[in-house]
């Protein structure tokens, strides 16, 4: 929703510069003596004028460049939008160096890695210096992930468990899914109580079995899934890749998902793949959605004078859902006119 009252601005400045413009452009024909007006202004350049520069920081993807989208749509009659494309071997004098040449007036954060380089470019500006407003998407733990940045805030990327239970419950409905199983290391805590009381409402029980954030991960997580794997008749993995690695997903998870035999739960596509015969359902973010849902942010902080809410991390507006219909059909029974009013997304083989 774009400030209106801006946009009124612009609209009537916009009328007087034309007004000046055709005085000047008078006045030089009919005094021959003056060879050229004084200045001309195009409709082009009142438009560059009233434009603020925005500077997207994101790792390379068709998710991004689809959430760049979203912002695009929306934002460009006001901003200029400039990218960097960041990795791993970025440094943060790169970030400093981008933000001295087009000068934002707020930065768009896509992904872990691009929070974490923009939280250490602040980290070394001096105290006097004003801290560009920054809005975060697309990484894992939003909350955790912002901690610490000042003039910060960001969209959620995980979707509640809560939305894939009731979800995949009314698609699979000869099963139950009263009892779900999750595999966490100990920062995600409040993450995982908090799916905990949206699930209650929905008489469904998350049980849960913490690991240690360090050491032998491939051990303890093996204790954990064996434990679980009798006591659940769903499991949810969330989006933490310290546990669901190439290395342990092809050494532990698959095996287990191969012995478990009942819904699987993820927060990425890839990882419900017919391939990997592993995930049955997703709940993602629409990342074109996710940029317009961002761009509102930006325009709230143009109306606040460039300050957000620091910390403030809000849910993703609009989703969608995936299903694994191939290892679905070979598992469940599947109640297909729930299937085609409830799925945005049908996963068989080779085929979608």
């Amino acid at each position: 929703m774009k400030n209106t009252a801006y946009r009124n601005w612009r609209t009537a400045w916009r009328c007087v510069c034309y007004l000046f413009a055709i005085t000047v452009l008078v006045s030089a024909c009919v005094q021959p003596t003056v060879k050229e007006p004084l200045f001309i202004i195009d409709k082009e350049s009142l438009t560059d004028m009233d434009k603020e520069s925005l500077l997207v920081i994101r790792v390379a993807g068709k998710n991004f460049e689809q959430v760049v989208l979203g912002l695009s749509e929306e934002l460009t009659d006001d901003f200029f939008l400039h990218e960097l494309i960041v990795d791993k071997t970025t440094k943060k004098h790169q970030i400093a160096s981008k933000i001295k040449k087009v000068s934002p007036k707020i930065v768009v954060l896509m992904d872990n890695i691009s929070i974490n380089l923009y939280k250490g470019y602040q980290k070394g500006l001096p105290q006097s210096v004003s801290i560009i407003p920054s809005v975060s998407v697309m990484a894992s733990f939003m909350d955790m992930a912002i901690k610490n940045l000042e003039n910060a805030t960001g969209i959620f990327y995980e979707v509640p468990l809560v939305t894939s239970v009731v979800n995949l419950r009314a698609i699979l409905s000869s099963n139950s899914f009263d009892k779900v199983g999750v595999v966490h290391r100990e920062f995600m805590y409040p993450a995982i109580s908090f799916n905990q009381n949206y699930c209650v409402r929905e008489d469904v029980e998350l049980i849960t079995y913490s690991i240690p954030n360090k050491g032998n991960i491939q051990s303890e997580l093996k204790t954990a899934l064996n434990k679980l794997g009798k006591e659940v008749n769903a499991f949810w993995i969330p989006n933490d890749n310290r546990l669901i690695n190439a290395e342990l997903f092809n050494s532990i998870w698959i095996p287990f998902a191969k012995e478990f035999q009942k819904p699987i739960i993820t927060g990425v596509e890839s990882l419900i793949a017919p391939k990997f015969k592993f995930g049955t359902f997703a709940v993602i973010p629409d990342p074109v959605q996710l940029g317009t849902q961002a761009a509102e942010i930006v325009f709230e902080a143009m109306d606040n004078d460039w300050e957000v809410e620091t910390g403030e991390v809000e849910p993703p507006r609009s989703v969608y859902k995936i299903i694994n219909l191939e290892q679905a059909e070979g598992l469940f029974k599947v109640n297909k006119e729930k299937l085609q009013n409830m799925v945005d997304k049908i996963l068989t083989g080779s085929k979608t």
